[in-house]
C-alpha cells in the first residue's frame, strides 16, 4: 500500500534569513511522499528568489508566487493547488524536526484521527525553550473545546501550524482574507469538520518567537485593543450555543472578558475604553439573548470602577 501523499503549504514573505533553515528540515522528513508547496506573498527581499532556487533543488517543491494579500491569501493558494490526503502548514521562519510529519501522521492513522496537534518548542536567539504542555489523548468536538477553555490548554490548540489536517476538512473551507488573528477564526469550523483529535506529547515544531518583521511580534506592538478579535471570539460563543455546548459557551465568554479586561488594564487609554465598553456591550446582549448567564461580569465591573478612579480621578 502506497503512503499517502502529504502536502506541506509554507506561506513565504520577507524571510529570506530563515527560510533556508525552514526548508532543509522539511527536504529531509524521514516520510518522503511530500508536496511541497511554497507561496511567496510578493516578498520584497530574496525570498521569491529563494523559493524558486529551491524548487530546482527538490522536485516535490511546487514554486507559487502571488501579490502581498496577507497570509490567509498565501494559505489559500496553497491549499487550491494542493493535492495530498493530508495538509500540514508551516510558518516559513519556523522548522520542524524530522519525524514531525511521520509522527504525526502515525497517530492519525492508529487514532483514526482526522487532526494531530503536536507540542513546541519556542525559539529565541539565546535558547530553545519548551512549551507549556497541551494534554495527550484522543478528543471528540465537545472534549476539545472542554480542554481549550480549561486548566490545561496550552498555545498550540488554536493556531494553524503544529498540526496535520484531513485534506477533507478544507474541502469547502478557506482562510479569511484581510484579518489578524485567522487561526482563531477558522478554528471552530475547522473543529466542526473532525470526528476526533489525537494530541500527542511530542515536541516537534519549533516556533520562532518575537522575530523582527513577524505577525506575532507587530501584533505585541499595537497598542490599542483590537476590536475585531473579540468579534471573532463572540462568533465563537455563538457556534458554541448553536451546537448546543451551552457551558461550553459560558466558558467562552468568560474567557473573553477575562482577556479583554486584562488588555484594558495593561493599556487603559481613552480609546481603549471606548473599545472595551463597546465589546462589553455586545457581551451583555448576546448573554441575555442567548441566556449564557455568567458571573464575571459583575467582578470586572467592580475592578473596571476601581481602576478607572484610579487612572482618571
Amino acid at each position: 500500500m502506497m503512503s499517502p501523499l502529504v502536502s506541506v503549504i509554507i506561506p513565504v514573505y520577507n524571510v529570506e534569513e530563515y527560510l533556508d533553515k525552514c526548508l532543509n528540515t522539511v527536504i529531509h522528513q524521514n516520510y518522503k511522499n511530500l508536496e511541497i508547496i511554497l507561496v511567496d506573498d510578493g516578498s520584497t527581499d530574496n525570498s521569491g528568489d529563494k523559493v524558486d532556487e529551491w524548487a530546482k533543488r527538490d522536485n516535490r517543491i511546487v514554486p507559487l508566487h502571488q501579490n502581498n494579500q496577507g497570509l490567509s491569501a498565501a494559505r489559500n493558494m496553497g491549499l487550491d493547488n494542493s493535492h495530498g490526503s493530508w495538509i500540514v502548514f508551516i510558518d516559513s521562519d519556523d522548522y520542524v524536526s524530522e519525524n514531525y510529519i511521520s509522527t504525526m501522521l502515525q497517530t492519525a492513522q492508529k487514532d483514526n484521527s482526522d487532526l494531530v496537534i503536536c507540542q513546541y518548542n519556542e525559539v529565541s536567539n539565546v535558547e530553545i525553550v519548551s512549551s507549556p504542555l497541551s494534554k495527550p489523548g484522543r478528543y471528540t468536538q465537545k472534549e476539545f473545546w472542554q480542554l481549550f477553555y480549561g486548566p490545561n490548554s496550552g498555545f498550540t490548540l488554536g493556531v494553524a501550524w503544529s498540526k496535520l489536517y484531513s485534506s477533507r476538512i478544507f474541502k469547502d473551507l478557506r482562510y479569511k482574507v484581510g484579518i489578524l488573528n485567522e487561526d482563531q477564526q477558522i478554528l471552530y469550523s475547522v473543529v466542526k469538520r473532525v470526528k476526533s483529535i489525537s494530541i500527542i506529547a511530542e515536541a516537534l515544531y519549533f516556533y520562532r518567537v518575537e522575530r523582527n518583521g513577524s505577525i506575532m511580534a507587530n501584533l505585541k506592538k499595537i497598542d490599542h485593543i483590537r476590536e475585531e478579535y473579540y468579534d471573532i471570539l463572540l462568533e465563537r460563543s455563538q457556534m458554541l450555543v448553536n451546537d448546543g455546548f451551552r457551558q461550553l459557551a459560558v466558558q467562552s465568554v468568560q474567557s473573553l472578558l477575562m482577556q479583554l479586561t486584562r488588555e484594558l488594564a495593561i493599556n487603559p487609554s481613552k480609546e481603549n475604553w471606548q473599545v472595551f465598553w463597546r465589546v462589553f456591550n455586545r457581551v451583555k446582549s448576546f448573554s441575555k439573548k442567548q441566556q449564557v448567564y455568567v458571573a464575571v461580569p459583575g467582578l470586572i465591573c467592580f475592578l473596571l470602577k476601581k481602576l478607572k478612579r484610579c487612572l482618571f480621578h
